[in-house]
């Protein structure tokens, strides 16, 4: 396919059935056509692997372009304003974190801590805000994968799918008892 260094590749699920060193080995291949300045379509519903390759993502539902930017630009949008944040004591009381200005919620997940920020609230100044109330042996910003975010717009609208599944399924239902007479 590229022994021709074409301009344009398009590739559907390339990487559909390859081992981990035939999927890298690709991922290197198409790459470097990037990098030689060939345009790539890449199909996948493999969220992760456009996350490693793409630099632009046009995602489609049932037909209908529901999102097109940059993965920057995703990742800027859909920013769930986290911090995961863990302890270097263990045994330390993190309460004192709730009370980190522009710390809106704190929860606690297999020995770490999740901390929304209030909206406005910039993420480096917390940061230095929270270690300094208690020392990290770990923090760093979340970020949504693309399958959060694919999931997440999908989902908004689920409520308008699921009602119109129930009345086609009762539509289906009743030409079928219909038939049956």
């Amino acid at each position: 396919t590229v022994i021709h260094e074409p301009d344009l590749l398009i590739l559907d699920e390339p990487f559909s059935g390859l081992d981990p060193v035939n999927m890298r080995l690709l991922r290197d291949l198409v790459l470097e056509q990037h990098k030689r300045g060939a345009t790539i379509i890449f199909s996948t519903h493999v969220m992760h692997q456009a996350e490693q390759i793409c630099e632009n993502v046009v995602m489609i539902n049932h037909g209908d372009k529901v999102l097109d930017d940059t993965l920057a630009g995703i990742r800027s949008k859909y920013d769930p304003r986290t911090l995961l944040f863990e302890p270097l004591d263990p045994a330390a009381d993190a309460a004192i974190l709730e009370r980190v200005p522009g710390v809106e919620k704190v929860s606690k997940s297999n020995g770490a801590y999740e901390l929304v920020l209030a909206d406005g609230t910039e993420p480096s100044a917390s940061m230095g805000a929270i270690i300094s109330a208690l020392p990290a042996a770990r923090i760093e910003r979340t970020r949504p994968s693309l399958e959060d975010v694919f999931i997440r717009i999908v989902t908004e609208g689920a409520e308008v799918a699921t009602d119109a599944v129930a009345r086609l399924r009762a539509a289906l239902r009743d030409v079928g008892s219909a038939g049956g007479d």
